[in-house]
């Protein structure tokens, strides 16, 4: 088994937004490094996109990374109380991961989250959560790197032992 793998868009991966003459929308565009470093953090585990992005800009994303598994997508359903204290994100999260969990869905032995804001409330829930959890926390201006990656990959590698990436 291996990991899920959660992760962000705006401050991990940062794709630029290019105009076309004639298209209503800009296409996003991931850097070829960012390419690659998803590239690899496919193989350590499944992704699952935990962005706000509209699906079409996500779909693009996908077409561009050409992933041998397709990723999956945390359903964000933003609820008043889940936008008290960062990340906005983790009450949605939690929902997913047990409702693919109840489903029989979850093939996966762990949890990587990559996000550029992960507060308190998602440290203290990787600590309780019943399978062991990374997670790593690109400064948003630089966003994903290979050391984030490398330690993606020791973790899955290890055996999940729980290690938690420190503040930066």
């Amino acid at each position: 088994m291996e990991p899920i793998i959660l992760l962000d868009i705006d401050g991990v991966l940062n794709p630029a937004l290019r105009s076309r003459p004639g298209f209503v929308r800009p296409d996003p565009l991931l850097s070829c490094e960012k390419k690659a470093l998803v590239r690899r953090l496919a193989r350590s585990g499944r992704i699952a996109w935990v962005s706000t992005w509209p699906a079409d800009f996500t779909a693009d994303l996908e077409a561009q990374l050409d992933l041998e598994m397709e990723p999956l997508r945390v359903t964000l359903l933003m609820r008043e109380a889940d936008d008290r204290e960062p990340p906005p994100k983790l009450r949605s999260v939690a929902r997913w991961l047990t409702r693919m969990e109840a489903a029989g869905e979850a093939d996966w032995d762990s949890v990587v989250w990559i996000d550029d804001v992960l507060g308190p409330d998602a440290r203290m829930w990787a600590h309780s959560h019943h399978q062991p959890v990374l997670l790593e926390m690109p400064p948003p201006d630089q966003g994903l790197t290979e050391t984030h990656v490398i330690a993606v990959e020791v973790f899955a590698e290890d055996g999940a032992g729980g290690v938690e990436a420190p503040t930066p």
